[in-house]
């Protein structure tokens, strides 16, 4: 191991890289001050310290704020995993007794991940530790990374394609779609091409468009169907169904769910369509939290059972 040679740090105030972390995250000196809990002044002042002690101006006021300097985007990720290796020594839980803990862990969720992990969580929960508390934060696979960025959620659960170095994505499983559709629809076998493509479709979008990922599939075949209506989320999706004749296609996994309590019915896709995986995204910091640790494996042996 090597040695710290502590008397080449007397001089340096170390909450100056606090301060620095801060205006890195929110490139915004108001926003940064409120963040950390100082007063304006203090945390120019802070940065004026930080701009001798660095020798460079680190971030350039603009009309949209603190744009960082070549200089400081190099330091960023240092510093920022400097700072979380510092907290997680201090604050994290030598020890986890599942049974015993009141924590409360913070889970970034989509409505999809909603319906298919929450009933299955809670009900381990209950039985493996009563007292543990679940509060969920509505996320996607853009603001995901942000939110474990500013403490706001300890993971997330979710189709997580974009992360940082500082973070971790784990692969729970991979998740392909299939047709739903209400009783009038039944057939006897899997729906053909071309009853797909003449029906009116009810389409799931985050976007809030009219175009998905069917459509985008469906061209690559010089193909086209009619999309009747767009949703922004999957819980409305049996209402829908069972008061309409359109069809939609939804991820397997939620599938599962609407046929068994709204009596839909199935069908796999009646052309080829790429899924997408389901994650559990968190940042490094929390690697080895001994109850971060315990809820993961949790998460992971649901989707083995």
């Amino acid at each position: 191991m090597s040695v710290i040679h502590h008397f080449n740090l007397a001089g340096v105030d170390l909450n100056l890289l606090v301060v620095f972390d801060a205006l890195m995250t929110s490139q915004h000196l108001t926003r940064a001050a409120e963040k950390i809990g100082l007063s304006q002044p203090a945390t120019s002042n802070a940065l004026s310290r930080l701009r001798k002690l660095f020798k460079d101006d680190l971030f350039i006021k603009t009309s949209k704020g603190m744009t960082p300097t070549p200089k400081a985007i190099e330091l960023a990720e240092f510093i920022h995993e400097v700072l979380l290796q510092v907290q997680t020594a201090i604050y994290s839980e030598s020890q986890f007794i599942p049974e015993q803990s009141d924590r409360i862990f913070r889970l970034g969720m989509d409505d999809y991940t909603e319906v298919v992990f929450l009933p299955k969580l809670l009900k381990q929960i209950e039985i493996l530790a009563p007292k543990v508390k679940i509060q969920v934060r509505s996320t996607n696979w853009m603001r995901s990374p942000k939110l474990l960025d500013a403490d706001e959620i300890d993971l997330a659960i979710g189709h997580c394609p974009q992360f940082q170095a500082w973070h971790t994505r784990q692969l729970l499983y991979q998740e392909h779609f299939v047709c739903l559709f209400a009783e009038k629809f039944k057939i006897q076998k899997a729906i053909a091409l071309e009853e797909y493509i003449a029906a009116s479709h009810l389409l799931v979008s985050p976007k809030e468009d009219m175009v998905g990922l069917v459509d985008k599939a469906l061209a690559l075949q010089n193909l086209s169907r009619n999309v009747a209506m767009s949703v922004p989320n999957f819980l409305i999706v049996p209402f829908i169904l069972v008061n309409t004749n359109l069809i939609a296609t939804v991820p397997a996994q939620l599938v599962k769910t609407f046929v068994e309590v709204w009596q839909l019915y199935a069908s796999p896709l009646p052309f080829e369509m790429t899924g997408f995986s389901v994650d559990i995204l968190w940042h490094n910091k929390n690697d080895r939290d001994q109850g971060h640790i315990w809820l993961r494996n949790l998460i992971s042996q649901i989707c083995v059972d």
